[in-house]
């Protein structure tokens, strides 16, 4: 009774193989499983994303009718305003280019009266 059974070494050797095939198996599922949570929780937050974008686009449009009416009656205004600023500058340009005419005038005039009466105009 003490003989070995042939199917002895070759049962070993089955379970060893086994072991080994879990001993491999464990680690690389358990990655695979941390992997797949972190595309599920990188899917939700594109999908929280994804809501919060739609929703701010859905605020956006009902928003764009009252939006545009607004402009619609600023835009009268508004042209008159740049129109007006447009008058401004010019005026203003007209005002230097008349001072500088009055300096040249004044200076002209300084020049042909003499250095005795700029002394005395001075006090």
């Amino acid at each position: 009774m003490n003989r070995k059974s042939p199917l002895l070494p070759v049962f070993v050797v089955i379970m060893f193989l086994c072991a080994l095939f879990l001993a491999v198996i464990q680690p690389l599922s358990t990655l695979r499983a941390a992997s797949l949570a972190d595309v599920r929780l990188s899917l939700e937050t594109s999908q929280g994303r994804e809501r919060k974008q739609q929703h701010e686009y859905e605020e956006v449009q009902e928003e764009l009718p009252k939006t545009r009416q607004e402009l619609a009656e600023v835009q009268p205004q508004a042209e008159e305003a740049a129109q007006r600023v447009a008058e401004l500058k010019e005026r203003r340009k007209a005002l230097r280019e008349e001072k500088k005419a009055l300096e040249a005038q004044l200076e002209e005039q300084n020049a042909v009266s003499g250095p005795e009466e700029q002394e005395d105009q001075q006090p």
